[in-house]
């Protein structure tokens, strides 16, 4: 399957210039709560398109901040990953004064990420930390971090869109990000059409389909 994924969103809405956001979540199991990030963001004229374009590669991230929804994440430092390599599908996250990942051996399964806390972590309260996941090199989802913990990411994304006041890498709750529109890449198609309309509501499909109801909605209209 191609490795490079397309999304051209289109402003047609009433909206003069908001800013779209990307999203995609990763089901993961940690000790808090995830967070999903402003992934992809680009404000976008009334009438404008853009095109959204990403690599399928992985990485490990951190940061000396917890997760909290609405403020900023950044990342202080990265790691690469790799989900079927041994040294590269587990990272290890540590404290000397100064947080740190390093690769750890790990078993492989080619679809999950592991990083594990070191006891070195300082808990929540004391000094806090977070540990993301990246796509493409930009952060995807964040979980805080503690000492002796585990956080286990599985690598099928689930992609959403929406249009507002984002900034790049901003928290949302995942409750939130599940009511945005979603992103279907199904079938083996890498490349959609997300149009936003004048009424708010989104179109969202391939060059294919989106022809294919425009063209039913001509005929519909025709036979009025």
């Amino acid at each position: 399957m191609p490795n490079t994924y397309t999304l051209t969103v289109i402003n047609n809405s009433e909206l003069d210039r908001p800013t779209f956001a990307v999203f995609a979540t990763l089901p993961a199991t940690t000790a808090y709560d995830t967070v999903s990030l402003a992934w992809l963001t680009q404000p976008i004229n009334a009438h404008n398109q853009y095109v959204f374009k990403w690599n399928i590669t992985w990485g490990f991230a951190w940061s000396a901040q917890g997760t909290e929804s609405g403020y900023q994440w950044a990342g202080s430092g990265q790691l690469a990953a790799d989900p079927n390599a041994t040294d590269r599908c587990k990272a290890l996250f540590s404290y000397n004064q100064d947080f740190e990942l390093t690769p750890a051996n790990g078993n492989p399964d080619g679809q999950t990420l592991w990083i594990s806390d070191d006891p070195t972590v300082p808990v929540p309260s004391v000094q806090a930390s977070s540990v993301a996941i990246t796509l493409d090199g930009d952060s995807v989802c964040a979980t805080n971090a503690g000492p002796n913990l585990t956080q286990t990411f599985t690598l099928h994304p689930t992609y959403y869109i929406d249009a507002g006041n984002y900034v790049k890498g901003q928290m949302v709750d995942g409750s939130s990000v599940t009511s945005f529109q979603t992103l279907e890449y199904s079938g083996g198609n890498t490349a959609l059409t997300a149009t936003l309309n004048p009424d708010n509501t989104w179109d969202v499909g391939s060059s294919k389909e989106l022809d294919f109801r425009r063209m039913f909605q001509a005929r519909e209209a025709r036979s009025r």
